[in-house]
């Protein structure tokens, strides 16, 4: 029996975990304690902390681990190259994952090798001078490696930025942060997956944020992109370009870019080698394609004999994403429509709790505390549109604010 070790528990690796049951693995998840979904679904949980490597490591020899994977998050992708590539099963060296995970280090390589990405510069203090950083205002400034928008910040007054440089610093592992051009664009992602150093896209969607000022929170992802077609292709090189030149073994890459449609600019901001969180590359990736990302990834960390290149060649074009929302701070008061949502046929799955009603709301400040996400599914994208405003129209949650007001749901 193939024993597959799984870094993290929570729900970015609960459908990686039922995938692999599916396949016959016994799983052993690791986490610390907690309410991780995965740890009920595990054969195993080994409690401990995914960043003490060594820790892992010693347990997988120890108990005879023959694969090793994670998904949907970066904070867990360096543990499963690091466990990899010190026991020599199929991934990817330490090295190579860090080349994406790093955004300074992504960066750095992207200049290298002509890749566009924002005017930037690495910081490592919270006593740089901005006066030195030679692009215009806003910017952007963001921990080196951290996820969910955790230290993330817009900037658009020099004096505004000691505080968030401090905030982005003291959400990095490595203690690392970037300083970058603030570049005015749309923002698209592009999902895909590399097999011996050969990039091959399933698809690209369109995201839209939260009009909340400070912050970048995505509400929505909907594929497939409506972005012109040569903006595509020049991202699409991009995403060949990186992936010959790191030359992962395999993986999941998920893409962030920005283009400006009316200059003909594009942007490269982040890539991981893992699929796209809130339920991308499980979920909707297979409803718009056709494809079992997280069983051909399993497949791959499994050693079995699977050509990506074949099946994704065969992928099918069709329209799917998610929403999610925001509620004001309060308490909450009443969910009125959940079950007219779930039974709309277009709506796949829907990830809110109908026990919710009393519970505290609190401000959102990182991707994290978004509620959601609804998962919708339809056969283009004008029919997505409509079919993602019924959901805004049929779902209602009521929240009682600190002066006795009853709010609603924030879309966006």
């Amino acid at each position: 029996m193939d024993k597959l070790l799984i870094i993290g528990a929570g729900i970015g690796q609960a459908p990686l975990i039922a995938k692999a049951k599916e396949k016959g693995a016994h799983v052993t998840a690791v986490t610390l304690p907690g309410d991780q979904p995965g740890i009920k679904m595990a054969d195993e949980v080994l409690y401990e902390d995914i960043f003490s490597k060594d820790s892992i490591v010693g347990y997988a020899k120890e108990h005879g681990i023959t694969a090793v994977a994670s998904d949907q998050n970066d904070l867990m992708m360096p543990t499963v190259s690091y466990v990899a590539e010190k026991l020599g099963l199929p991934g990817n060296s330490y090295d190579k994952m860090m080349s994406y995970c790093n955004k300074n280090r992504f960066r750095d390589n992207c200049d290298r090798i002509g890749i566009p990405v924002p005017r930037h510069t690495a910081l490592s203090s919270e006593d740089f001078d901005v006066s030195g950083f030679d692009c215009p205002l806003p910017w952007i400034v963001k921990p080196a490696d951290s996820q969910s928008s955790v230290g993330v910040r817009r900037i658009d007054d020099p004096k505004d930025a000691p505080a968030a440089i401090k905030e982005a610093l003291s959400h990095s592992r490595s203690g690392s942060a970037i300083l970058e051009e603030y570049f005015f664009g749309r923002e698209i992602v592009c999902e895909g997956f590399i097999e011996d150093g050969e990039y091959h896209l399933l698809a690209f969607a369109d995201r839209k944020y939260f009009d909340i000022k400070g912050v970048l929170i995505p509400c929505q992802t909907l594929f497939p992109s409506v972005v012109g077609r040569d903006l595509l292709e020049r991202v699409l090189e991009c995403e060949r370009k990186m992936a010959s030149y790191i030359q992962p073994s395999f993986a999941i890459v998920h893409s962030e870019y920005l283009v400006n449609e009316e200059t003909g600019e594009i942007r490269a901001v982040e890539s991981a080698l893992r699929g796209g969180g809130v339920y991308i590359s499980s979920d909707i990736i297979p409803l718009v394609t056709g494809v079992d990302l997280t069983g051909l990834m399993l497949d791959k960390a499994l050693g079995r004999k699977v050509n990506a290149k074949d099946i994704i060649a065969n992928r099918q074009e069709r329209a799917g994403g998610y929403i999610c929302f925001s509620l004001p701070e309060g308490r909450i008061t009443g969910i009125n429509g959940l079950e007219e949502l779930r039974a709309l046929p277009f709506v796949e799955k829907v990830f809110i709790d109908p026990g919710a009603v009393g519970e505290k709301t609190e401000k959102m400040i990182h991707k994290g505390l978004r509620k959601g996400p609804v998962i919708v599914s339809a056969k283009d994208r004008q029919e997505l549109e409509r079919n993602m405003k019924t959901v805004t129209e049929t779902l209602d949650i009521r929240v009682e604010d600190g002066n006795g007001n009853s709010l609603g749901i924030i879309w966006g």
